[in-house]
């Protein structure tokens, strides 16, 4: 009954700070998607697939890619597991890290997430802790701004020129997760979305960028949201039918106690009750996108990955880039292609979608070396 209550509490007051509730209701664009029609990616998304290697030294060894950045047609990688934002140019070559791990003047620690800021140039790093650090992309020190007191920071985008917004894993009576925020004083404009912990907790890195504009979603509702100063407005929702993840299901996982509600959502996460959670998405001119985690153990779970054209008004979901090959979230999601990575031990499985001569690069690649990325082009 408390948790009920708690949850009732916090709907109340999403709807007099946002224009947004938590709930599974159509507003905005409706994309529908056919999860048990799964199509040949290359015969309807993909045009071809290149390899590129990553430089592996000391000064540029990558852990786990969570995403990628291109400015000055240069790859900025943040990699979570090291901490680092590490520049690459497009052939593979290691350029520099920007900014540099430590305690002294313009150092950083504890960097939970990173946003690259292309048009400007700079790079925000993140600290759980509620702060954040701002570099030049030359890995120049720029500034530091505190941020209001929570119990965590976990992930943070730009809103406008004057404005960023940051995502908290919290209960509703601790807060709105979505956090709007002006970025030079770390002063906060408005706070939203007290949805619950264990729903919250299932997506970590909720916002994507796209046009200028940040869009926000979370792993068991099929809304997206644009976020603005204001709050955060309906964009479009993700229409799977008979697949689509029910009131009926969250209502069901709302029952569980607390401290066991976590942990079924994610043993539960492939099986009928909750068959997926969505994860990562993003959006070009042509398609957005959405990954749909059939497990929940591990960043390398089976996903089944899903675009809508826009254009067409058509939409397409595939497991497998060929029998046998499956591929990662996209880490880079621009108008012409999309970057993946491939790992050393399952990288023979990428045989049937290479050229003879992507592959042999592919062949040449050494258990210790980082990561290569997967380049796939739109049609």
């Amino acid at each position: 009954m408390r948790t009920k209550m708690l949850f009732l509490l916090g709907i109340i007051l999403l709807c007099m700070g946002c224009s947004e509730t938590p709930q599974q209701k159509i507003d905005g664009e409706v994309y529908k998607v056919d999860l048990d029609k799964m199509v040949n990616p290359f015969d309807e998304i993909f045009s071809k697939a290149e390899i590129i290697p990553l430089e592996t030294v000391d000064s540029s060894l990558i852990a786990w890619m969570q995403k990628i950045y291109l400015v000055d047609d240069h790859y900025y990688i943040f990699d979570f597991w090291f901490q680092n934002l590490l520049v690459f140019d497009q052939k593979g070559q290691f350029i520099r890290k920007v900014g540099k791990r430590g305690d002294g003047p313009g150092e950083y620690r504890g960097m939970y997430d990173c946003y690259v800021d292309v048009r400007n140039k700079e790079a925000y790093y993140l600290s759980v802790y509620g702060r954040f650090k701002r570099y030049y992309c030359n890995g120049e020190f720029k500034d530091e701004v505190l941020l209001p007191i929570r119990p965590n920071y976990c992930s943070m985008s730009i809103v406008d020129e004057n404005h960023i917004v940051t995502w908290s894993c919290l209960e509703p009576e601790d807060g709105g997760g979505v956090q709007i925020i002006d970025k030079m004083t770390g002063d906060s404009i408005r706070t939203c979305w007290y949805d619950d912990y264990a729903f919250n907790a299932q997506q970590m890195f909720p916002f994507y960028s796209y046009n200028g504009k940040t869009f926000f979603s979370t792993a068991l509702r099929h809304q997206v949201y644009e976020v603005t100063v204001d709050g955060l407005l309906p964009a479009y929702i993700w229409d799977f039918g008979k697949h689509n993840i029910t009131e009926g299901t969250l209502e069901y996982y709302l029952n569980i106690k607390d401290e066991k509600r976590n942990k079924r959502i994610i043993d539960d996460c492939g099986t009928d009750l909750l068959p997926y959670c969505l994860q990562e998405q993003n959006q070009n001119a042509r398609f957005c996108y959405a990954s749909l985690r059939r497990r929940m153990k591990s960043a390398r779970d089976p996903m089944t990955h899903v675009f809508y054209d826009k254009k067409k008004q058509e939409g397409y979901a595939f497991d497998e880039l060929a029998d046998g090959c499956r591929m990662n979230f996209p880490l880079y999601f621009g108008d012409d292609y999309m970057l993946t990575d491939v790992f050393y031990e399952n990288r023979e499985q990428y045989k049937s979608v290479l050229p003879e001569s992507e592959y042999k690069k592919l062949e040449n690649m050494k258990e210790d070396d980082n990561p290569y990325l997967l380049k796939l082009y739109f049609k």
